[in-house]
């Protein structure tokens, strides 16, 4: 039991997706309770000796069996415990399936698991559920408990010879027809949900209290466990202090001849020094680094006139080379974002490349080239793009406009499976992540008509102003437009889809592993081939493909020898850039993701035939299995949030919600978390460079191109301090503050929970056997920025295709030995 002045309690951790969300409740509910997270695989060589830090244990729920020592771990020297060494446990899930596993009762699979259900549970109204009538948590299960025959009868007494008590059951008939008339039961017609020990402080839950969708009963449950669980421990702790009293009175009585053993026996009684469980590491502590000076965004606005982001892709030449384009146009919505950017790349453009297992970074620029060690950053691919991007941070933009300059590109699936420790091939040529650092840019506010012509460059007017021009003028150069009608042969190409008898057999699969308990859900993947006849120019395909299915994050991006065309509804995360409010000095920022789980077409009859309605995709997209589907990956996305923003930061405004896009409807959920830090950045407060003279600093008025106004720019930009040591280095300073941003909510958010299931861990491992370790690639990874003025924004890569210029076959024509022509190959 501890002795430190804050309660304490230690989580065991099962590998599980949901855990930080329980860590959450037991901290926002449990008053002044500080809750340590160790996994269950974690090697303590005096476990006993280790629990004395701590008031309760809390036995998490995770993949797998109870029966499985990988599955549980330390969980099972919880119920081996001397009565000495007892403390009040409570069991969630895999850890409530192990308790009842380890007092002589048995665990077995449900015929129908139950993941992400949520039931009513009818208790006893004893225990932890006194005065608690009505309670419907959600269910994450595939196995569940049996305490003995007749468990499935909440009315019959418990045999005497059972160490547990049931507490409560489900009850609830699983299937209905819709007539109504007949009802029947895959499953037990009672299961057991919940029973805590007849001596000892164990108690333990079936059901998930901390699910967003478990209602304020199965919350109120902690509470009370709590309450039994301090109870527990003041009565062990009178017990223990009487028996000191008694065995030093005793003592005393036999000592008293010598008075110099009596002092020493009493100074033995005194409580020992415990120490924090943790405080044997190493940890360093360094002066925060001083901030560099930030450079200045230099922008103009233009009204829009008209222009489309197709059009100005023409006025200014943009696919000579490498590309990007985020496109919101074909589908504006204020809540997913109502701008596009496209960046305009050059010669000295800096480009970033990692793949996985590589331990380095290929660092581009011009002729320059070299490769940076990433010991320095951790180890981590994310710790040098946190530092990259430190240091070349950004002021005086136009704060409506998300994208100022910065990082663009895309982080595929296996660099994602780095981020939870998994090991993956690289594949030679065919950069894992890739990224160009974006200084000029042209941003459409499709909302205010507005166009934004931006450069983070030093002293880039001259660029600032030929844009304009051009822009304002709708000049094209003259070799003409590179917005040519797609090729119609393309349309014919040939299509190798997956083999269906295979495909079959992988859903099989994963049905077994849900059924076994090893995961809750798996999101299964395959690949289709797009052979082409001849080499394609691929801006035309993206605009084919942007006008049949219009997307909110829609891209188009070329990086070296790879292009990516994609048509993506789903943002997987954004964060706003830090600011600092009036009634706090702490620096804020908002981070978002919106997973999207349920898919209803729009027009299931075709393109021609009619469309369903918003009310009647709502029906369809409100049964038990869609809803679940949705609601797992939102508690996933909880936990990964609450990793790094802690406990309590953490909402879900918006829940399974139906949303409506050009060809379908989405069931949608939005998850914001808050990044605080309370040593924020001190940045000049200095008005953007697109602030008319007259105007109050953050407002600013559309502008024209004109003579005057090059030369009022260029002289304010002479005035600018700018840094001039950092910008271009390949290798940034380290950081030396523990100052979260984005990035890290980023790293520890992969992959998309969307694209793997849950547990992710685990999940991903299934996944990547069942595909037979055929890598996605850029699918199901995600593609985005990170700005300069510190906030980015990411896309799911569905609904895309992409290709490798070193995939291209090589024909030879009609087999006569005549000049080989290449052939486009899409995946």
């Amino acid at each position: 039991m501890s002795y430190a002045t804050s309660p304490r309690i230690l989580f065991l951790d099962a590998h599980d997706s949901f855990t930080n969300n329980i860590v959450s409740l037991l901290e926002t509910r449990l008053s002044g309770v500080e809750v340590t997270v160790v996994r269950i695989d974690q090697h303590i060589l005096d476990f006993p000796s280790f629990l004395k830090n701590f008031d309760a244990v809390v036995a998490g729920p995770g993949p797998g069996h109870p029966r499985k020592a990988t599955d549980i771990g330390l969980i099972a020297q919880l119920w081996r415990l001397n009565d000495q060494h007892v403390l009040p446990v409570l069991g969630i899930c895999l850890g409530f399936q192990s308790l009842v596993l380890a007092f002589g009762g048995s665990v077995v699979p449900l015929p129908n698991p139950r993941h992400g259900i949520v039931r009513k549970v009818t208790s006893n109204n004893t225990s932890i559920f006194e005065a608690i009538t009505s309670i419907s948590p959600v269910q994450y299960h595939s196995l569940h408990a049996v305490l003995h025959q007749n468990a499935f009868r909440p009315e019959e007494p418990l045999k005497s010879d059972h160490d547990l008590v049931a507490l409560a059951w489900d009850v609830e008939v699983d299937n209905q027809d819709p007539n109504q008339t007949i009802a029947h039961n895959a499953n037990p017609d009672a299961i057991l949900m919940a029973v805590k020990h007849k001596t000892k402080p164990f108690y333990g839950l079936q059901f998930h209290p901390e699910s967003i969708c478990s209602d304020q009963a199965a919350q109120q449950l902690v509470d009370n466990w709590w309450t039994e669980a301090q109870r527990w421990n003041r009565q062990r702790k009178a017990q223990t202090h009487l028996h000191a009293v008694e065995k030093a009175v005793c003592e005393r009585s036999q000592k008293m001849s010598d008075p110099s053993m009596l002092i020493n026996d009493l100074q033995e009684l005194s409580l020992p020094d415990m120490h924090d469980p943790i405080a044997g590491c190493d940890i360093k502590i360094t002066p925060p680094l001083a901030d560099s000076f930030p450079c200045r965004v230099i922008s103009r606005i233009l009204p829009l006139d008209g222009l489309t982001v197709p059009r100005i892709w023409d006025i200014l030449q943009v696919d000579d080379g490498d590309a990007v384009v985020l496109d919101a146009e074909p589908h504006q919505r204020a809540d997913t974002g109502t701008h596009s950017a496209i960046g305009i790349l050059g010669p000295s453009t800096i480009k970033l490349e990692y793949s996985v297992g590589s331990g380095k970074v290929n660092f581009r620029q011009g002729a320059h080239q070299c490769s940076v060690d990433l010991s320095s950053f951790d180890n981590s691919i994310f710790g040098y793009l946190k530092a990259f991007m430190s240091a070349r941070r950004a002021i005086g933009g136009d704060p409506n406009i998300p994208f100022w300059g910065g990082l663009v590109g895309y982080i595929n699936y296996e660099a994602c499976l780095e981020t939870i420790d998994m090991t993956t091939s690289s594949h030679s040529g065919k950069p894992d992540i890739s990224f160009v650092f974006v200084e000029r840019s042209v941003v459409v506010d499709h909302q205010r008509q507005q166009l934004h012509i931006q450069s983070i460059k030093l002293e880039d007017d001259d660029w600032i102003e030929t844009t304009c021009f051009r822009l304002a003028t709708k000049t094209t150069p003259i070799w003409g437009p590179r917005s040519v009608p797609i090729d119609r042969s393309v349309l014919k190409s040939v299509i190798t889809y997956p083999d269906s008898t295979s495909y079959m057999r992988k859903i099989r699969k994963c049905q077994d592993y849900i059924h076994s308990g090893d995961s809750y859900e798996l999101c299964l993947t395959n690949q289709a081939s797009i052979n082409a006849s001849h080499l394609c120019n691929p801006w035309p395909l993206y605009l084919h493909l942007r006008s049949l299915n219009a997307a909110p994050f829609s891209a188009y991006m070329r990086l070296g020898s790879m292009t990516l065309l994609s048509s993506s509804p789903e943002r997987f995360m954004r964060w706003t850039r830090p600011g600092i409010s009036n009634a706090s000095t702490a620096e804020t920022s908002t981070v978002q993701f919106r997973p999207i789980k349920g898919t209803v077409k729009r027009y299931p009859n075709g393109p021609d035939g009619p469309a369903i309605t918003l009310q009647e995709a709502t029906t369809l997209l409100s049964s038990s299995k869609e809803r679940a589907e949705n609601l797992m990956i939102v508690d996933l996305i909880r936990h990964d949030l609450h990793g790094v923003v802690g406990s309590g930061n953490v909402r879900v405004p918006k829940l399974m919600v139906v949303e409506e896009y050009a060809t379908l409807f989405q069931l949608v959920t939005v998850v914001e978390g808050t990044l605080i830090n309370h040593s924020p950045t001190t940045l000049s407060n200095v008005p953007s460079l697109t602030t008319s003279p007259n105007s109050s600093p953050g407002t600013s008025r559309p502008v024209t191109p004109s003579s005057s106004s090059t030369s009022s720019i260029a002289s304010r930009n002479r005035k600018i301090r700018r840094r001039t040591t950092t910008t271009d280095k390949p290798t940034p300073t380290p950081p030396t503050t523990n100052k979260k941003t984005g990035i890290d909510v980023l790293a520890a958010s992969l992959p998309p929970g969307s694209m793997t299931g849950a547990p992710k861990r685990r999940s991903c491992a299934l996944l990547r056997q069942i595909e037979e370790e055929k890598p996605r690639g850029i699918y199901s990874g995600v593609v985005g920025y990170m700005d300069v003025g510190g906030g980015g924004d990411f896309s799911v890569v569905i609904r895309s295709a992409f290709r490798w210029d070193g995939d291209m076959v090589y024909d030879d024509a009609e087999g006569k030995g005549q000049e080989k022509e290449k052939r486009d190959m899409w995946t």
